[in-house]
């Protein structure tokens, strides 16, 4: 009886000690990851919902709402501040929606131990999104090339493609691609443009000469004078090469 009480502290100790080996099966290391991967989500609703009650305080419950609803329209209204929001909210979406692809992928994106790479930030580009992720030991970037094509229509978007960094294996980042700059009607602006445009204004200078069109002059083209000697030749082939 004893040795049987004995077993079973034990094999409660051994598992204590294998749960604290293995994080993922801690809850304390569950919770900081999901506050860690909704930060953003968490951090938006707490300004929202303490900036109504302190406003609601102040100037009264129909008031407050009438702020919120007049900073909405003005978000929106404004052409950067409707940019910056559309962008953000589309690096909260690609996280999750990564995290999700990843599980549920075909291909390898795990280790053994079944840990995905670390998501450190996502940053709007100018086609897209960038997700930077951090490998952790049994897995590489390799992995995640594999799975660009879930990536792709996991993210809602045309395409993705793996940015690798060359100091650093261990970092990499994937790029959700989601328009083309080029596809489009209107003409993109260029730099030289702007430049021309700056400096039309400006005269040019008294010694400064204009720039015209090149004039290109024929030259005369010289033949070479006929020998004496050739002048005698018969016109064609000479019948001596053709008899032996």
């Amino acid at each position: 009886m004893a040795k049987s009480i004995r077993r079973s502290r034990g094999a409660r100790r051994l598992d204590v000690m294998e749960i604290w080996q293995d994080p993922k099966r801690s809850w304390f290391v569950l919770i900081v990851g999901v506050l860690v991967r909704w930060r953003a989500e968490i951090f938006m609703v707490s300004v929202v919902v303490t900036g109504r009650i302190w406003l609601g305080h102040e100037v009264g419950g129909v008031i407050a709402w009438l702020i919120f609803g007049g900073v909405a329209l003005v978000i929106v209204l404004v052409p950067h501040t409707r940019w910056f929001v559309y962008a953000r909210f589309w690096c909260l979406v690609d996280r999750h929606r990564l995290r999700t692809c990843l599980r549920q992928a075909r291909a390898r994106t795990m280790n053994l131990d079944g840990a995905l790479p670390f998501m450190l930030w996502a940053r709007p580009t100018k086609t897209g999104e960038r997700i930077w992720l951090w490998s952790r030991a049994g897995s590489s970037s390799g992995d995640i090339e594999e799975a660009l094509e879930y990536i792709a229509p996991a993210c809602f978007a045309r395409d993705a493609r793996l940015h690798k960094v060359r100091k650093l294996s261990t970092l990499f980042a994937v790029d959700v691609i989601r328009r083309d700059p080029l596809d489009k009607s209107t003409p993109i602006d260029s730099p030289l443009s702007q430049l021309g445009s700056l400096l039309g204004g400006r005269l040019p200078r008294e010694d400064a000469e204009p720039i015209t069109g090149a004039t290109v002059t024929a030259l005369p083209v010289k033949r070479p004078a006929e020998k004496p000697a050739d002048r005698g030749k018969a016109v064609g082939d000479d019948l001596s090469d053709w008899i032996d």
